[in-house]
């Protein structure tokens, strides 16, 4: 932290930026406090970071040990534009590790379970009544809109009906979502699935793609299947690396007898 700002005043100085990645103490303390307690002061298992409102606090379950910064909140990245909001009146799981990071919007009024090692990208906006859950290592890309409810109701003129306005949100484990994606209420998704265009709009069950799928579009459509995404960061230095040193390579062969999970899975977050 104090490195940070050293950082910070000589780039002042300068004329530069750097991003506003600092842990705000008193805040972590103060949330860690409200929902768990004078355990939360020793474990620390939330931390907040700066320019992040917390409306309400809520409660926070956590399915494994407690360590210090499990769930961060309002880490800041270069494509964060404002102020991290959090709000929730529900109920949050976690069954390890995750991060929201900085300028998204988390509104939660029902159930959110996130699996571990989820990362939900900066200026994304989670407004959930009644539950979403996102499986085990699943990335939302940034200022991607995630609502389980219409948050209105409409009527049926010729029968009279009105239909439920909310629908869970299932996100399988695995899963890359492209940046600036909308997911809707009733959205599934299987595992080990790649959401690759931008913009992509998912409103239904989609469990009947078959694992390894990329879907795209507006609604999304199947556009290649067999495809995995590496979520490694060690596996992806050394890729970068790879392509760097030889330009005109279009493909890298993993060998045959490597193990993919080993390969895509990261191993921290």
């Amino acid at each position: 932290m104090i490195k940070d700002k050293i950082k910070r005043l000589l780039y002042s100085l300068v004329g530069l930026s750097v991003p506003n990645q600092s842990l705000n103490i008193f805040k972590t303390l103060v949330f860690n406090f409200i929902a768990f307690g004078i355990k939360g002061i020793i474990y620390r298992p939330v931390f907040i970071y700066n320019n992040v409102k917390i409306y309400r606090v809520g409660r926070i379950i956590f399915h494994c040990p407690l360590k210090p910064g499990l769930l961060k909140i309002g880490y800041a990245d270069l494509k964060s534009q404002g102020v991290t909001k959090f709000f929730n009146a529900g109920t949050i799981e976690l069954y390890d590790s995750a991060s929201i990071g900085g300028a998204s919007i988390v509104e939660n009024l029902g159930l959110i379970i996130l699996k571990g090692m989820n990362y939900i990208s900066d200026g994304c906006y989670i407004f959930i009544r009644k539950k979403l859950e996102i499986g085990v290592q699943s990335v939302i890309g940034f200022h991607s809109l995630i609502m389980d409810s219409d948050d209105h109701y409409t009527v049926n003129v010729e029968n009279k009906q009105v239909s439920c306005n909310k629908k869970e949100i299932i996100i399988g484990n695995y899963n890359w979502i492209a940046c600036h994606s909308y997911i809707k209420k009733g959205t599934k998704t299987p595992d080990y699935l790649i959401v690759a265009s931008a913009n992509a709009l998912l409103t239904k069950d989609y469990t009947f793609f078959p694992p390894y799928s990329v879907i795209g579009g507006v609604p999304v459509k199947l556009l290649k299947s067999g495809i995995r995404r590496i979520f490694n960061s060690s596996v992806e230095r050394e890729l970068e690396q790879f392509f760097k040193e030889n330009p005109s390579e279009s493909y890298y062969k993993i060998d045959d007898v490597a193990d993919l999970d080993e390969v895509c899975c990261e191993t921290s977050l």
